[in-house]
């Protein structure tokens, strides 16, 4: 069973990060969302069409594992697969060099592809997803084995189409990429579901409270001062310290009333990569 109980739903306009180790399901997910394999069970509608091959004019799709034809030009490569797609005439001559300008290959254009470097080859996968102008992006590790360079032009790739409204599905094993791209993640664990959500909800899903104190009032003199219980506190340095969430009125009470004066007070983030970890060591906990 690759997938079971999913349920899922990417809004119009979102970016999607996919996540999840290697056998976890993600694959499978995107081959069903583009109508290469078909659900046992269930409902699934891309784009409003349950009969996905009717979406996929509306689609663009970069592969994990693209593979040209050295010998020809990456112009070349996107005027043949542009009149496959309904890309033709002196229009969509100017719109394909146009994404090659995008993809920052104007220069290389009518090179082999053979002699192209990696990075070059994935923008060059990316401007052919763009030939049609789509509406859903779905990204399989975009920039998986790339040098950080090039690594860094993809992402800002990715950054630009999100800014214009695409809707992007990026499968991806950097979550650091992610937490940067996406705005609403889903981790997938053994053909299960085990987390989704806003990336900024679940990276401030801390529960702890950093406060800092005005002036060089001292932090640990000001606590053992009003009898503030250890138990609650769980770092404290110079004029800051940090609590736990469900103790923060408690503590703030006691220091409003002593009129201990405060500098700043704000929930701490964690990083992608901490909520990722959570998430697979409960699951493996609970199976």
């Amino acid at each position: 069973m690759a997938l079971r109980n999913l349920s899922l739903t990417i809004e119009q306009g979102q970016s999607f990060g996919l996540l999840g180790e290697n056998g976890a399901g993600k694959s499978t997910f995107v081959r069903l969302l583009m109508g290469f394999i078909f659900p046992s069970s269930g409902q699934l509608r891309v784009l409003g069409q349950s009969n996905v091959a009717l979406a996929h004019t509306r689609i663009g799709y970069v592969h994990e594992r693209t593979i040209f034809e050295p010998r020809i030009s990456g112009r070349n490569y996107l005027i043949h697969l542009g009149r496959l797609a309904g890309v033709q005439g002196s229009a969509g001559l100017r719109h394909i060099d146009a994404l090659l300008e995008r993809v920052l290959l104007q220069e290389a254009a009518r090179r082999p592809v053979g002699g192209y470097s990696k990075g070059m080859q994935q923008r060059l996968a990316i401007a052919q997803a763009l030939l049609t102008d789509p509406e859903l992006l779905i990204l399989d590790e975009p920039t998986s084995g790339l040098d950080p360079r090039s690594q860094w032009e993809i992402r800002q790739l990715i950054q630009g189409l999100r800014q214009e409204g695409k809707t992007i599905l990026l499968c991806s094993h950097y979550l650091a990429e992610v937490e940067a791209l996406c705005d609403t993640i889903g981790i997938l664990r053994r053909g299960n579901m085990i987390l989704s959500g806003a990336v900024a909800d679940l990276v401030t899903a801390r529960n702890i409270v950093e406060i800092t104190l005005a002036g060089q009032l001292d932090a640990r003199q000001t606590l053992a001062r009003l009898q503030i219980s250890t138990q609650a506190i769980l770092d404290v340095r110079d004029n800051t310290f940090k609590v736990r969430g469900e103790a923060q009125a408690g503590i703030l009470e006691k220091l409003v009333l002593a009129h201990v004066p405060l500098h700043s007070l704000q929930p701490l983030s964690q990083s992608l990569e901490e909520v990722y970890v959570q998430a697979t060591e409960q699951a493996e906990y609970l199976a």
